[in-house]
């Protein structure tokens, strides 16, 4: 069978910081997933499995609540049962689990069941890049890192492309590294990574050697610019993965 849009997901890097301090990058974090899927109505969200046994987990949602504030909701895990949240956010910056999970958890709304993330099983984190990153008083670069990976048991993805398709506030370039499967890091995320050469969107990005072959990830290092005293933004951006595959 050839390599579905599924087995191309992208992962967060070892070091997702949350501040401007930790170090940023390393290797691929096959339990941290990215997701940049913005909640376009304020509410809470509430939590299942598809596994009736996923019982003895906990999930902490992080986000901004309409005050501005960041604030956490701690969801207890109950099988098949959806568990509604009570906390109402406006954006959600990170979803934890206290363990891993037999089943694949699903993320929606509370008033309208509006699906925020289908979590895998085996993933622990999703989390948005830049956490509570915010302008200041010079314009201010940062740089994280994430994985686009080949999760096709046999089959290369040839001619691989990484593209940054969508950017609405258009604060986001993007390069990759300059070796697949590498682990690099930079001390935090306001240094620059060496060695890396930054696009804006819908600029083709081809993977080094051409091919991503099976099991094998690229990574992305993702450069957010805010000007000097630059507002909030409630905005995303959206990474592709694309290339050949055979029937």
């Amino acid at each position: 069978m050839p390599i579905t849009q599924s087995q191309l997901p992208f992962y967060g890097s070892a070091n997702m910081p949350l501040d401007d301090t930790g170090t940023s990058g390393g290797a691929i974090a096959l339990t941290t997933q990215v997701d940049f899927t913005p909640v376009l109505a304020d509410g809470a969200l509430g939590v299942d499995s598809d596994d009736a046994g996923d019982t003895t987990q906990s999930m902490t949602i992080t986000g901004r609540v309409p005050s501005g504030a960041i604030e956490t909701d701690v969801i207890a895990l109950n099988g098949t049962t959806r568990v509604a949240g009570v906390k109402v956010f406006t954006t959600i910056l990170r979803m934890e689990l206290d363990g891993a999970t037999a089943g694949d958890i699903t993320v929606d709304r509370n008033t309208d069941s509006f699906v925020v993330k289908v979590i895998p099983a085996g993933v622990t984190l999703v989390t948005r890049t830049f956490y509570d990153s915010k302008s200041e008083a010079l314009a201010t670069d940062r740089y994280e890192k994430v994985f686009g990976k080949n999760e096709h048991g046999s089959l290369a993805l040839t001619v691989a492309q990484i593209k940054l398709t969508q950017d609405p506030s258009a604060k986001i370039m993007i390069g990759l590294t300059v070796a697949k499967d590498d682990s690099t890091s930079v001390a935090n995320r306001k240094t620059a990574p060496g060695g890396v050469s930054f696009v804006d969107d819908n600029v083709a990005i081809n993977v080094p050697g051409g091919n991503l072959e099976a099991g094998a990830a690229i990574g992305v290092w993702v450069h957010q610019a805010l000007g000097i005293g630059d507002p909030p933004f409630k905005s995303t951006y959206t990474l592709e993965l694309s290339g050949q595959t055979a029937a």
